[in-house]
């Protein structure tokens, strides 16, 4: 029921703390950090809209990336992707960016035991994460062939469980 979240595929991890934090992958925004900032010689390479990742810290540039080798002060959150929460992290992707990161101004987050209440509420389908497709460039139509796959795996779990009544 949330607006910030309506139609948002986000990936999701726990932080240490027993909180949850994310971005929204399939919301780019308008304009890239090249036409924003466009005297900016480091910025002109990026090119690929600036991504809306969520109503915590609106204002600032936080990232998403895979890399092999992960910066210190990164989050690695699953495979070879990693979130740069941390200023410094995001300032050394600008200047030596790995093959793909994507840049989001603000991102998702929920106090321990929040998302799990929301979860239980039925607020959110779950999936595991993919990286190939946290990364794809066609966002238009990730939140319904996600809901799809949603609705088959669930689908599939109630004939499973009623064939073993």
């Amino acid at each position: 029921l949330d607006p910030n979240f309506r139609h948002s595929v986000v990936l999701v991890t726990q932080m240490a703390d027993g909180g949850s934090i994310g971005f929204i992958v399939n919301r780019p925004g308008e304009r890239s950090l090249a036409q924003i900032l466009p005297d900016n010689e480091v910025m002109k390479r990026f090119t690929e809209p600036l991504y809306l990742g969520g109503p915590v810290k609106a204002a600032g540039l936080f990232a998403m990336f895979r890399a092999s080798k992960n910066p210190q002060g990164a989050l690695r959150v699953l495979g070879d992707v990693s979130f740069a929460l941390n200023p410094a992290v995001v300032e050394q992707l600008l200047h030596a960016p790995p093959e793909r990161v994507r840049f989001f101004n603000g991102y998702a987050g929920w106090a321990p035991g929040q998302l799990a209440l929301e979860l239980e509420r039925g607020g959110w389908h779950v999936l595991n994460a993919d990286a190939d497709i946290v990364f794809r460039k066609n966002m238009d139509t990730l939140w319904e062939e996600l809901l799809l796959r949603v609705r088959a795996v669930t689908a599939s779990l109630r004939l499973t469980h009623e064939a073993k009544q």
